[in-house]
């Protein structure tokens, strides 16, 4: 049979056989197969924004002040999740797809870990950048007074994480880079439901944890 006659030609010069992902890939209708890989991106995108709406409200309770520090700290915060997801998460799944494309595991599992440093050295930098510079740089963006201490308060602890953002994207692009969207989108709306509730806990406070403000929604 053809398939057969594949497989042969395959193995007579040394290509590993084609997986049942990446035939699904080059035969399956082009749509549905579209559609099964974009809809987890799209969960995941219509769960972030659901978030910032959900945590801008909350935050909303603190002031102006407050909302204004948030909107001061989201311009740096949105750059470097566009850069840890998108710029380099992009590069991150080519090269991995590439690589297990053309049957180099090995290469693949090395671009892992280099992924993984390559992040987490840029997670590091902008963490020192907006740590050491933030006050100089949300005064040049119009922040002074109390919005400036509510965006530093808020900008200390989300920029602190960052490098944990930054490994976390490492590791969701290199798992897209096998072809498998589900998982990633799955870990990223696990956090979010974690969120929902937490972040009133932290900014609010109750019992025994106290209200942490800013720092909280952070």
């Amino acid at each position: 049979s053809p398939a057969v006659g594949r497989r042969v030609v395959n193995a007579a010069v040394g290509r590993p056989a084609v997986s049942p992902l990446t035939r699904r890939l080059l035969q399956d209708p082009i749509l549905p197969t579209l559609l099964r890989l974009a809809l987890p991106n799209m969960l995941v995108m219509v769960m972030q924004a659901s978030t910032g709406l959900i945590e801008t409200w909350w935050v909303s309770r603190l002031g102006t002040d407050a909302l204004a520090g948030m909107a001061l700290v989201f311009p740096g915060f949105m750059m470097m999740q566009m850069l840890s997801a998108g710029a380099m998460g992009g590069g991150i799944s080519s090269a991995i797809a590439r690589a297990l494309g053309a049957g180099r595991r090995n290469d693949a599992d090395a671009l892992v870990v280099h992924a993984l440093i390559v992040n987490l050295l840029f997670g590091m930098g902008f963490a020192a950048l907006f740590l050491l510079c933030g006050p100089w740089i949300y005064r040049a963006m119009g922040g002074e007074g109390a919005s400036l201490a509510a965006a530093l308060q808020y900008s200390n602890v989300v920029f602190a994480g960052t490098p944990l953002v930054w490994l976390m994207n490492a590791v969701a692009s290199s798992i897209r880079g096998t072809g498998n969207m589900l998982v990633p989108s799955a870990a990223v709306c696990a956090g979010v439901v974690l969120l929902v509730p937490l972040s009133p806990l932290l900014i609010f406070g109750f019992g025994p944890i106290p209200p942490l403000g800013m720092a909280g929604a952070g």
